[in-house]
């Protein structure tokens, strides 16, 4: 064979090599990080739910005032029958892109009333008492972590430890069961104090999972997050128990 083709083709070859194994790289890097991701989410999440409360406005409002809503920095003024907080948009928000970006998949945002029966699923509810999935977790025996007495939240292994809102700083839960009814689903609340608490623990999930993943090797776990006010990703862990 002529020298010049033998170069020629041995190139070719070499470039496709080259091609395949970065290409190779890629895919198990993404492979290896959805794994990780699975270790805090659970592997049952080609059907997972980000649930958010449902709520209702206060009739005393809706009766003497029919258009009670005000949209910021106009004179328009609005009904609805169920308002959504902004807190658990920005959450629900920043979750739906991490799992985008660590799956390549969605999950579905209802509200906790559609899945009020709902067992065999795997969530991450947003927000405290006006959830009925995260209240579920707080009282599940499953969790030995944390409690929210009423403005504090409280460690169920040091009964003397607390956490309160401060004139700078927000504090939230992350915690983390297995459903004793189908072990394969796991259950996730993030709910703060204030609802910076909320946004900014949400964010911390979504976007530094990596720090938890470290400390809970796919166990259940408790997590404490402090927020700075207004400023979701200043959000920060505190502590972990596992």
């Amino acid at each position: 064979m002529n020298k010049h083709i033998h170069d020629l083709l041995m190139n070719i070859f070499g470039g496709f090599l080259v091609v395949i194994i970065d290409r190779l790289i890629i895919y198990f890097q993404k492979y290896f990080k959805g794994l990780g991701f699975k270790k805090i989410f659970g592997g049952e999440i080609n059907d997972y739910y980000i649930v958010y409360g449902k709520m209702i406005l206060n009739p005393v409002y809706s009766s003497k005032d029919p258009f009670p809503y005000l949209k910021p920095n106009s004179s328009a003024i609005f009904n609805m029958t169920n308002p959504v907080s902004y807190s658990e948009t920005r959450a629900s928000k920043y979750l739906s892109i991490s799992f985008f970006n660590n799956l390549k998949s969605s999950p579905k945002l209802l509200s906790d009333d559609e899945l009020n029966e709902k067992l065999d699923i795997s969530y991450c509810s947003l927000g405290g008492y006006n959830n009925s999935k995260t209240i579920s977790i707080l009282s599940s025996e499953e969790n030995k972590f944390y409690a929210f007495e009423s403005n504090k939240i409280t460690s169920k292994r040091e009964k003397n430890k607390t956490f309160f809102i401060d004139s700078e700083f927000d504090y939230a839960i992350i915690i983390k069961i297995r459903n004793k009814y189908f072990p394969n689903r796991v259950q996730i609340c993030v709910a703060g104090l204030g609802e910076w608490g909320t946004s900014g623990a949400s964010w911390f999930l979504a976007n530094k999972w990596k720090e938890l993943k470290k400390c809970i090797n796919g166990k259940n776990f408790g997590a404490i997050i402090r927020v700075r006010f207004q400023i979701d990703e200043s959000a920060e862990l505190v502590e972990v128990l596992a």
